[in-house]
């Protein structure tokens, strides 16, 4: 009895042991086919899937195979990788066909996964031409700017064939350059041979320059300048003193200007019956009077120094050779100071000098000096 039941439990024992080695090497078997359709899907290689399912199709186990690719299908779909997907598919269909069965799941799977991936050619292809019309605007507007940054700066190409963009400029203010002044302390002081000393007088002065730059050829403008002496020191005159000449630089000297113009220095004589000052009418007659004479000259404009701006001209009155009475010269001299800058104008305080000097026939030197405090307004050149 005893015997019997060792024989009963040492078979089942066996019967267990032989169950258990079959379960262990069946797990084995298909765990090493799922690491090889793992590494198939990893380098999405369809050919070595293709294999893997013909060799395996016979397999009672073949299902479980099958079932594992769709798996491995499904997490593609959820990654959106629908190529491979459908293409695993399709090797799966084409399986079942040369096996005698069809499975309608992966057909299934397959319309879907088809479907999904015309969605995303179309969404791809809709992004696609968003992107492209986002660059062809986005170029659009770098041709813009760049002909802008083009206008408004130098362009400069290396050696290394670079473009490289310097100094910020308006070529509309580069061409031309204006300067208003309003001497608003305008001080003159006037000697001559026969006066026992300087007349003096105060007015108000306006003067105004032009240049306008023609690109690789000459500056061509023109200067005005007028003032008024009306209030009178120890006997001195009211004086009117106007002035105009346009001018022209060359390329090789764009700040050396040649000038050409006319001047008049108006000496106001008063009336013997309405004069109270007998000294007046004495300092009148010693004085030469009236100059009205066209000039040439030469003028430095505009040099600038510091920060400031200097401005000096030299000119020979003709009007001296016609009356043959004197020889004259005139000088004018000057510096501007910048206090204040907006966008397009610059304000600028002003002190200058101007003097004309009579060199008279009949002996001495006639000697018209101002001293010119003022103000003024320029355009700004960028």
């Amino acid at each position: 009895m005893i015997l019997k039941k060792r024989l009963k439990t040492f078979f089942l024992a066996l019967i267990f042991s032989l169950s258990t080695v079959n379960l262990f090497a069946l797990e084995e078997y298909v765990s090493k086919v799922y690491k090889e359709i793992d590494v198939i899907f990893v380098k999405q290689a369809d050919k070595e899937l293709a294999k893997i399912l013909r060799e395996n199709v016979d397999d009672k186990y073949y299902y479980l195979m099958e079932n594992y690719t769709k798996k491995k299908v499904r997490r593609l779909i959820i990654d959106n990788e629908y190529e491979f997907a459908m293409t695993a598919i399709y090797i799966i269909i084409d399986n079942n066909i040369d096996g005698d069965f069809e499975d309608e799941d992966a057909v299934d799977l397959y319309a879907a996964v088809a479907e999904a991936y015309e969605i995303q050619q179309e969404y791809e292809k809709e992004k696609e031409q968003k992107a492209i019309a986002a660059a062809e605007k986005k170029q659009a507007e770098k041709e813009r700017l760049l002909a802008v940054v083009e206008k408004d700066y130098n362009v400069v190409t290396t050696s290394e064939g670079k473009t490289v963009y310097l100094s910020s400029k308006d070529e509309r203010s580069q061409k031309y350059r204006w300067n208003a002044n309003l001497g608003m302390i305008d001080f003159g002081l006037v000697t001559a041979p026969d006066l026992a000393k300087p007349l003096m007088a105060e007015g108000v002065g306006l003067d105004f320059l032009y240049e306008y730059t023609i690109p690789n050829s000459v500056v061509i403008g023109g200067d005005a300048f007028v003032d008024f002496k009306f209030m009178q020191f120890n006997g001195g005159p009211m004086e009117f003193n106007f002035e105009i000449a346009p001018k022209v630089a060359f390329k090789f000297a764009p700040k050396l200007f040649f000038r050409l113009g006319f001047c008049d220095l108006n000496v106001f004589e008063s009336d013997a019956e309405t004069s109270k000052s007998q000294t007046v009418l004495d300092n009148q007659k010693a004085l030469h009077g009236d100059v009205v004479s066209p000039l040439v000259g030469i003028q430095l404009s505009n040099a600038i120094l510091g920060g400031a701006g200097f401005n000096f001209d030299i000119n020979y009155l003709l009007g001296g050779i016609i009356s043959g009475d004197y020889q004259a010269l005139s000088f004018k001299g000057g510096v501007s100071l910048t206090f204040a800058e907006l966008e397009r104008v610059k304000l600028v305080f002003n002190l200058g000098a101007r003097d004309t000097l009579l060199i008279l026939n009949q002996g001495g030197v006639e000697n018209h000096l101002s001293a010119i405090l003022g103000f003024g307004v320029e355009n700004v050149i960028r």
